[in-house]
């Protein structure tokens, strides 16, 4: 039998155009015949969708032709996948409870997303995983401290500091008599103030006594 040429890849799916009888209703038995010839001619494609985009409904005779080729891919670990964004379509597999038996895609882009993902695991598992990188890698003993670590640290201890790091004692450091000094420090300025009033004081009177000997001697 000649290979089919009404059908395409789209991810891991061969994506199959639906097809028409005269009137231009979904036509069941040539579906039938259009996916046998798929599969017998690639027995390892397990993953075949149909594209119903344009059809607004199909019969039950479809429906039966869904399940018998859903039932059969999904014995080899695959799926019989519809695409369609027919609201019709979508609650008529509902209503005869096939919505949870059969995969709907409302994009192809959707497809190629479920494709991705049913890759995944299998390239992942191939793979090997973080912790065992890890476990595989030559692990340096932490008990000895090597020349290069140590040279490092000698560098760092030798660093000038420059004068926006003037403060190297932490905060949380602080002793309490350096709390005390603190507290000292803030009583300053009013000890200060205190000082200069008695000094500007001192100075008023000290003016006032010679004002006073002045006039005393200009008035003898």
């Amino acid at each position: 039998m000649p290979d089919l040429k009404n059908y395409r890849e789209v991810g891991v799916f061969d994506l199959l155009s639906a097809p028409l009888n005269p009137i231009g209703a979904f036509d069941a038995e040539q579906f039938k015949q259009d996916v046998r010839a798929l599969i017998d001619a690639h027995p390892d494609d397990k993953f075949v969708a149909v594209d119903l985009m344009g059809l607004d409904f199909v019969y039950s005779d479809a429906y039966n032709a869904f399940l018998q080729f859903q039932h059969e891919l999904s014995s080899k670990g695959g799926m019989l996948a519809l695409l369609t964004n027919s609201a019709t379509i979508v609650d008529g597999l509902k209503k005869a409870g096939l919505d949870r038996k059969l995969k709907v895609f409302a994009f192809e882009a959707e497809l190629m997303s479920f494709s991705l993902h049913s890759q995944a695991p299998e390239e992942q598992a191939s793979l090997p995983s973080e912790s065992e990188e890890s476990e595989a890698a030559p692990v340096a003993s932490q008990n000895v401290r090597s020349a290069s670590s140590m040279d490092a640290d000698e560098r760092r201890s030798e660093r000038k500091t420059g004068h926006q790091r003037r403060f190297t004692k932490s905060f949380n450091a602080i002793t309490k008599d350096d709390k005390k000094l603190a507290k000292q420090g803030m009583a300053m300025p009013f000890d200060e103030e205190k000082s200069s009033g008695a000094t500007v004081l001192a100075i008023i009177v000290i003016l006032i006594v010679i004002g006073g000997l002045i006039a005393y001697f200009l008035m003898r």
